[in-house]
């Protein structure tokens, strides 16, 4: 293995440096991308039971007490309980694209690693092949073994930045198809906490409407 690297040369130092940093990334991001860290279920017990609750502070205690993406979510349309549905609708598609924005922080490293390595290798190759028309030019073809180090060098960075390219790109593949679905559960328990509160500003303004009818 480390004859295959030496062989590659130059080129093996910045296909070398996009495998650390892709691998970076994708071990911090699966940690953070766990679905049962960040849709907390005690959170999504207390968003269901909104509607049976006039309460509103358990529900926001509870968030208090589990921080994070589904928490802040929740907050900021439970801040704006006393607004405007549309307020809060704003507030809580503010809250989730900002959310959004930190699950899928960094994925676009690894989508540009998937697409770089490649490269790195193809340039690699060409440089591999100058160096071996440069022996042929230079001594003929009576040097094989300064050709065949020049044609090593060409095929391993190629074989390096795929073996670097393809694992990327399906690494960002599968993270960003679980940031989506994270969000689309954000973007679900949001609507519910939505719609909790417009209903109970309907019943609200009934109540009031049916109070003011009573005294008249």
């Amino acid at each position: 293995m480390w004859e295959m690297i030496l062989a590659g040369r130059y080129m093996m130092v910045p296909i070398g440096l996009a495998s650390l940093i892709a691998l970076t990334v994708l071990i911090e991001r699966i940690w953070v991308l766990r679905r049962g860290r960040i849709i907390v279920p005690e959170i999504a017990e207390a968003v269901e039971t909104l509607s049976a609750s006039r309460d509103l502070s358990v529900a926001y205690a509870i968030c208090e007490r589990r921080p994070g993406p589904f928490a802040n979510v929740v907050k900021a349309g439970l801040d704006q309980a006393g607004n405007e549905w549309p307020i809060i609708r704003d507030v809580l598609e503010e809250a989730g694209r900002q959310e959004a924005t930190r699950l899928t922080r960094r994925l676009g490293v690894l989508e540009t690693v998937a697409a770089v390595s490649p490269l790195l290798g193809l340039l690699g190759t060409v440089l591999g092949m100058i160096r071996v028309f440069a022996t042929i030019s230079a001594a003929g073809l009576g040097n094989p073994e300064t050709m065949s180090s020049g044609i090593s060098e060409a095929m391993v960075t190629t074989a390096a930045g795929l073996i670097i390219g393809i694992p990327a790109l399906v690494a960002y593949n599968w993270l960003s198809g679980r940031a989506d679905q994270i969000i689309f559960d954000l973007e679900f328990y949001s609507s519910k906490v939505l719609d909790t509160l417009r209903s109970r500003q309907i019943d609200d303004s009934r109540k009031a409407a049916a109070s003011e009818e009573s005294l008249a």
